[in-house]
């Protein structure tokens, strides 16, 4: 009988060094809706090395959010991986932010399950990766966690969202629906269920400017979320804490307060990397 190999040779391998190449979702959008991704891998990196992706702001700049895991990576002997989502592809909060889940009926097509494909892309025997994403990527990490409960992040990592998607699909629980709850959307408490086993840790700091929403800041559902991102952030997890209980599950979810002045996305990469691999 033939043995298995342990480790599957990754569609495209990613070299040492800085790199990037365009990435076609052939199990999601495909053509219409290529992906750069920019990568970086230390030299001492094999296929054990763990696999991190970084997702941008609203400025959709994934080589600079690259290059700022670019120590880290070489510290923690990390492959990074950061794919832009461009405006022209996935326009606007929603197609990026929101993850693309209203216009796109078949999942496999949302911004969120093109992470999972992209990582089948690049893996070489990894079983999961580590996802860290700020402003805007942390509004689709948010709600990645909630719509793609089964994704493979071993640790899921929203630094600094603006405004959230409340954990809550029950009418009679929440005035507002979709965009700002599960109420009327693709997901309900079946997903909840699978997304509070998984461990999600969300960073927030106080005076945090968020431009990442075109304009949802301003919107009376946003506004009852909380005037302060701490706000927003700890009733957020009020939100999840009491779904959780009224549907007896366990919730695996973390909020952590950054220090004041922690909000730039290079200072809170680095917060972040303590939270995904433990100080070094």
């Amino acid at each position: 009988m033939l043995a298995v190999a342990v480790n599957a040779q990754a569609a495209t391998s990613i070299p040492n060094g800085k790199w990037s190449f365009v990435f076609t979702d052939a199990k999601g959008r495909g053509a219409e809706a290529p992906i750069r991704v920019y990568t970086y891998k230390p030299r001492k990196c094999d296929e054990k090395c763990p696999i991190q992706f970084v997702l941008h702001g609203v400025k959709r700049n994934a080589s600079e959010y690259r290059d700022h895991w670019e120590l880290i990576a070489d510290n923690y002997n990390l492959v990074i991986v950061a794919p832009e989502f461009s405006q022209k592809s996935w326009p606007r909060a929603a197609g990026y932010n929101l993850g693309d889940v209203e216009r796109q009926a078949d999942r496999e097509k949302w911004a969120f399950s093109a992470i999972e494909h992209l990582f089948d892309e690049v893996r070489e025997g990894q079983a999961d990766y580590r996802i860290f994403g700020h402003s805007a990527g942390a509004q689709f990490i948010q709600r990645m966690v909630l719509f793609r409960p089964d994704h493979r992040a071993a640790v899921a990592v929203a630094a600094n969202p603006g405004w959230y998607t409340m954990p809550e699909w029950r009418k009679d629980k929440s005035p507002d629906s979709f965009p700002y709850s599960l109420v009327g959307s693709r997901a309900g408490e079946n997903e909840l269920r699978q997304a509070f086993s998984k461990r999600f840790v969300l960073m927030v700091g106080e005076n945090d400017v968020d431009p990442d929403d075109e304009g949802s800041m301003q919107s009376a559902p946003v506004k009852k979320q909380g005037e302060s991102a701490v706000e927003r952030g700890e009733n957020f997890f009020k939100a999840a804490n009491s779904v959780a209980t009224d549907i007896g599950a366990k919730l695996a979810w973390e909020l952590i307060e950054l220090p004041t002045g922690t909000r730039e996305a290079e200072a809170v990469s680095r917060a972040a990397v303590e939270i995904l691999y433990g100080r070094r």
